[in-house]
């Protein structure tokens, strides 16, 4: 992203979290059969975003990390990479998977974020066909990311 670009914030009430999107961005509803959703938004075609809340049961981020891996990977995504990360103010987890075609060809890119604030699990997935180009968006907004106390 430029120094030029502009941020705007995302509440999300009642979470006590914000998402910070360029300017141009737009909120959406989140799907209720995508599970835990709380947050959609867009920049345009090919740059979205979800937020989640999960219940952490007393879970670390990496143990968060590791059962959302695992439901991944049983809806067939693959090639999981994982690091450390700051995020939501926090030592968080990223963790980078792929989706790829029936002929085994990339066809998509995804990373999502986890902190933990006591109770609650918060995931950041953003995703992009063109990693390479999106990668610092992706890593400027989860960089944005609040989690207030």
């Amino acid at each position: 992203m430029s120094d030029t670009t502009v941020w705007k914030p995302l509440a999300i009430v009642p979470y006590g979290a914000v998402l910070h999107v360029p300017a141009g961005w737009e909120a959406m509803p989140p799907v209720p059969a995508n599970g835990p959703e709380i947050l959609r938004a867009t920049g345009g075609p090919g740059r979205n975003l979800i937020v989640f809340k999960v219940p952490a049961r007393d879970m670390t981020a990496e143990k968060v990390a590791d059962v959302a891996q695992e439901k991944l990977e049983a809806h067939g995504y693959g090639d999981f990479t994982r690091t450390e990360a700051r995020f939501g103010g926090r030592q968080g987890v990223a963790l980078d998977f792929l989706t790829r075609h029936g002929s085994g060809a990339v066809i998509y890119r995804t990373r999502e974020y986890f902190a933990v604030r006591g109770n609650a699990a918060f995931i950041l997935g953003m995703g992009s066909a063109t990693w390479d180009e999106h990668l610092p968006l992706i890593e400027e907004i989860a960089a944005r990311f609040e989690l207030t106390d």
